[in-house]
């Protein structure tokens, strides 16, 4: 009985270990697409506003937003040029980070050189991706 009682109490303890916790820390959702593709829409699951289109071979980026019509459409998002944001043709180049944590922390990498953007917004212009050192 001792031994039925100590397996009981290993079993429950494993299984209600967070190792086998299955989609409790979701921290990005993306589209699947293949690796070769050169769209992808990837969202952030705290805003809804933080829902990216993303042209992975060149780096341009748009976000989906209301229009006035009350429907929807993707509005481009500028990024500020930088020295090492070297691209090679017909390749995938970029992707999106967006932490399942914390909005501010949605970043645009270069995969080929590492140049790394993170999403700001100005109050006139809208949102931007200005370079991180």
């Amino acid at each position: 009985m001792r031994r039925y009682l100590i397996f009981a109490s290993c079993l429950l303890t494993f299984a209600s270990s967070p190792l086998l916790a299955q989609g409790e820390n979701t921290t990005s959702l993306s589209s699947t697409v293949p690796d070769s593709a050169r769209f992808e829409v990837v969202q952030s699951p705290l805003l809804a506003k933080l829902t990216f289109r993303l042209d992975r071979f060149t780096g341009d980026t748009w976000q989906f937003v209301s229009t006035k019509d009350n429907s929807y459409a993707w509005e481009r998002i500028k990024r500020i040029h930088v020295q090492n944001d070297a691209k090679v043709p017909g390749k995938v180049n970029y992707q999106i980070f967006l932490s399942g944590v914390r909005a501010q922390i949605t970043v645009l990498m270069n995969t080929t050189t590492g140049a790394s953007w993170y999403i700001a917004e100005d109050p006139k212009e809208g949102a931007f991706w200005s370079p991180m050192d």
